[in-house]
């Protein structure tokens, strides 16, 4: 490492800069980090460490404002997020071209690859909360540092790997079905506990629906074996990597049954927990996410994990419009007043289909809350019923322009309420009557605000020509997402 004296006087500038306290604006922090800067040349380390902080700092604002943000984020804020995430990368293939310098050692090999995977998992944060790519060259950095820190030989607890495999088990687990809240998280929990368990060596993976293979020499994500087989040339040539993240789903089985035992114990003491955060502390679960949506994120990432979801319908390009209204409370509304409000209904643009679902674009944007997760409902001819769909991923390789993947749950609904047994609050919460649907569903659901399911028993009601009041009994939770729960039920022949 280089000792203070051996810095020039430029040098020692530019660190009591980058060590000063930070503009206000992140914009204009960026703006003036890359004029004293410059673009690529070689740094002293100690330059190149206080930049790094001074990245980190304006990444960790950006990360913050950005959650606090709608998608589709502003244009601004998407060019920013974009130029920040182009300014991490920079400093992290400076610290990889350290890294690489001949007679270093493997412990200075480590430290500087750390550093650089430290930048990195901001660019892959930032460039998720705007729903956008990772910029070019970003798996290509990241591979490398891996190698320079030799990651298939250092301990599962060693910081680099657990660095470089986190970015890794976020790629695998379908990060643009991930609201903002949701991927912060992760990317905070994925410690040595978890990420220690992993499956990861050199050579070909096995053919198991959970085994993945990376090619360490290019600018590529990891490729899931379920879906696309690794080139037979890399596989002879053994320069590949297999990593498989089922032993990491079988270790959040604790993590539920700890949170699952908060929330009963929560319950029986007559606490309404669903919806507070859980502590900083508790369980080494980081903060920000209510013990509620902790348990449906761990159950998404344990099925994503356990087997990589693979498509089964063909998809058939397609170029049509349709009306489509975003939220269940609005599309509650939609139903029950049999009307929409001014600008609840927009018309977006359908690109492919399949028989479970299509992806659709809106080039103006969208309003409202548009995030993975949240329901949707769709119709091509305003004298249609309205389908109903879940948003299962959201991409925006645009400023201003977004892509949402649905999921069909409903070819119609009705707009009901619902209450359950056993609940705190008597409250009658909006939902969604869904039709059956075969041969995916053999039974009516509902679609209910998260947190709504929480007895075997409930009944709703229905308002019409007439009133509809009806006993039911759960059958068992189908989906559960951030924002809403999709359970099958069947009329109660013994109502109490």
């Amino acid at each position: 490492m280089e000792v203070s004296s051996a810095l020039t006087e430029d040098e020692r500038v530019l660190i009591a800069w980058l060590e000063a306290e930070p503009a206000a604006s992140v914009a204009d922090d960026l703006t003036a980090f890359r004029a004293r800067l410059g673009a690529g040349g070689a740094a002293a380390l100690a330059v190149l460490d206080a930049a790094s902080a001074r990245l980190l700092d304006m990444a960790e604002r950006m990360r913050a404002h950005l959650l606090a943000l709608q998608l589709p984020v502003p244009a601004d804020q998407y060019e920013l997020a974009e130029r920040l995430c182009g300014a991490l990368l920079d400093v992290a293939a400076r610290f990889d071209e350290r890294a690489g310098e001949p007679g270093r050692a493997g412990v200075e090999r480590a430290a500087l690859s750390l550093s650089g995977l430290d930048l990195l998992t901001e660019v892959f944060v930032l460039s998720s909360l705007v729903a956008a790519p990772a910029p070019a060259g970003s798996w290509r950095v990241a591979h490398r540092l891996a190698r320079s820190a030799d990651v298939l030989r250092a301990a599962p607890d060693e910081p680099a790997r657990c660095a470089y495999l986190r970015i890794v088990a976020i790629a695998t687990a379908q990060p643009e079905g991930l609201t903002g809240r949701e991927l912060a998280w992760a990317f905070q929990f994925l410690d040595a506990r978890v990420l220690g368990a992993a499956g990861f060596d050199d050579g070909a993976p096995d053919g198991g629906a959970a085994a993945w293979w990376i090619d360490p020499t290019a600018d590529q994500v990891p490729q899931a074996v379920a879906r696309t087989s690794a080139p037979e040339a890399l596989v002879q040539a053994r320069r590949l990597w297999s990593f498989n993240p089922r032993p990491m789903a079988q270790k959040l089985g604790e993590c539920l049954e700890w949170v699952t035992a908060h929330m009963t114990a929560a319950e029986l003491a007559g606490m309404q927990c669903e919806v507070e955060p859980l502590a900083a502390d508790e369980a080494g679960f980081p903060a920000g996410l209510s013990p509620l949506e902790t348990l449906a994120l761990l159950r998404r990432l344990r099925g994503y994990w356990m087997a990589t979801p693979v498509r089964e319908q063909p998809r058939r390009q397609s170029q049509y419009a349709v009306q489509v209204c975003i939220g269940l409370g609005t599309i509650w509304e939609l139903g029950y007043q049999g009307r929409s409000s001014p600008g609840q209904v927009r018309e977006w643009v359908v690109l492919n289909e399949s028989p479970g679902g299509l992806a659709v674009m809106s080039v103006a944007g969208a309003p409202g809350n548009v995030e993975a997760g949240a329901a949707l409902a769709l119709r091509r001819d305003p004298e249609q019923a309205w389908s109903v769909c879940i948003v299962r991923w959201v991409r925006s390789e645009l400023p201003g322009q977004i892509e949402l993947g649905l999921q069909l749950i409903g070819t119609s609904f009705q707009a009901v309420k619902v209450g359950f047994r056993g609940r705190a609050a008597q409250e009658m919460a909006p939902a969604l009557a869904l039709p059956v649907m075969e041969p995916v569903r053999r039974h009516p659901a509902m679609l209910a605000p998260a947190g709504t399911y929480a007895s075997r028993r409930f009944v709703f009601v229905r308002d019409g020509k007439g009133v509809y009041v009806a006993q039911a009994r759960a059958l068992g939770l189908d989906m559960q997402t951030p924002g809403v729960e999709l359970f099958q039920y069947e009329i109660d022949p013994y109502p109490i």
